[in-house]
């Protein structure tokens, strides 16, 4: 799992060259989610009830079905795919497992486009994931120009489930956006909003 070996973004910067900047970079224009399904109410009125106390819990109950919910209104425009093992360059250390990456090409068995990076904050800290994140997402950047699929940008995301910090990789220009996305039971607006958001930009290409 050499993903995890990526602890602190001055590894991104001596190891793969990755200049981190922290910044807000999501746009004010984003547009409002309003249309929830009844199935994402139910799973999160039984979230509350449940011990959200480890990574697999919060997992399962909430961000599981943020995906479902975001697939559910874009059936055919993107796969996700949950601990993959996406190897790319062992000698730079880009192996392992991720926890969640969406791909822009559906009813594929493997990755074959990644355009988006999900990791769980360890320990629940979502600074604790930055590195990680970012190393998975340049992995996905040197995949896609490998299969002649270069994007313009490759997106990703560090969550607690509660708190959802977006980046975006720009060639060698790794984004942290330091305004994170709260998500809450009866509010799952605007985490789905910015993630609607970022699924529209990369599909752009």
């Amino acid at each position: 799992m050499a993903y995890n070996k990526f602890k602190k973004l001055e590894q991104l910067r001596e190891n793969l060259g990755l200049d981190d900047i922290m910044e807000s970079w999501l746009p004010k224009s984003i547009l409002p989610y309003s249309n929830i399904s009844i199935f994402l109410e139910e799973a999160l009125k039984e979230a509350q009830q449940e011990a959200l106390t480890t990574e697999k819990a919060k997992s399962e109950s909430i961000i599981v079905p943020i995906l479902k919910e975001l697939k559910r209104h874009n059936q055919d425009l993107f796969s996700y795919f949950s601990g993959f093992q996406f190897d790319v360059d062992k000698s730079k250390d880009l192996t392992g497992y991720c926890d969640f990456m969406l791909s822009a090409e559906t009813k594929k068995a493997e990755i074959s486009a990644p355009i988006f990076c999900l990791i769980e904050a360890k320990d629940g800290e979502i600074d604790k994931g930055y590195a990680q994140c970012g190393a998975e997402m340049y992995a996905a950047q040197i995949y896609n120009e490998r299969k002649g699929k270069p994007r313009k940008a490759i997106y990703g995301c560090v969550t607690n489930a509660f708190s959802w910090c977006f980046l975006k990789l720009d060639k060698n220009n790794l984004y942290i956006d330091t305004n994170y996305v709260p998500l809450t039971f009866t509010k799952p607006h605007e985490v789905l909003a910015v993630l609607q958001w970022v699924l529209d930009e990369s599909l752009k290409g």
